[in-house]
């Protein structure tokens, strides 16, 4: 089972469609939104998915109230949770986070609680193992914030493999 794992979307919305290509091409059966899409119109651009999409609100997620009723009247099947999300897929305990506590973050990963924990924020692509736990941050649509930030990026997390692949956008066709 794949998962997509997206973040930072920023308004980003000439890069969403082939953001969706690909993760159609997949096969994803979820996508996992890790906050700041910004503004709620954004939200129609991932309805061709045609799957569930579970969410977290970053820092940059203004409006709450609009993301909902845009979700509802696009028919996304979102789930949205104010700073932390949890879900269990296939027996792996997953957490999406929005990773503006750099501290949460590693408390999520070291509590010992979840085999996943996605999140994003500083955009900074990047996977790690800690014991059981993977740490992922599938890093932003943007193509340059920082020196650190070395294109756009997003993710894949395969459930079964428990192994996530981050995916620049320069790879997505």
């Amino acid at each position: 089972m794949l998962i997509g794992i997206i973040s930072d979307t920023h308004d980003q919305v000439h890069y969403l469609p082939r953001v969706v290509s690909y993760y159609q091409d997949r096969g994803i059966e979820m996508l996992f939104h890790c906050g700041d899409w910004i503004s709620p119109f954004t939200l129609q651009y991932f309805k061709p998915l045609d799957v569930p999409v579970y969410a977290v609100y970053g820092n940059n997620d203004g409006d709450k109230f609009t993301h909902q009723r845009v979700a509802q009247r696009v028919g996304l099947n979102l789930t949205m949770e104010d700073q932390l999300l949890t879900h269990t897929v296939s027996g792996k305990n997953l957490a999406i986070y929005h990773g503006t506590s750099p501290s949460i973050v590693n408390a999520l990963i070291k509590c010992g609680d979840y085999d996943a924990v996605f999140y994003g924020h500083n955009h900074l692509a990047k996977i790690e193992q800690h014991g059981r736990t993977l740490a992922m941050n599938p890093g932003t649509l943007l193509d340059k914030t920082t020196e650190d930030v070395q294109g756009a990026s997003f993710g894949l997390y395969d459930v079964v493999a428990h192994q996530g692949e981050i995916i620049w956008l320069t790879q997505a066709g």
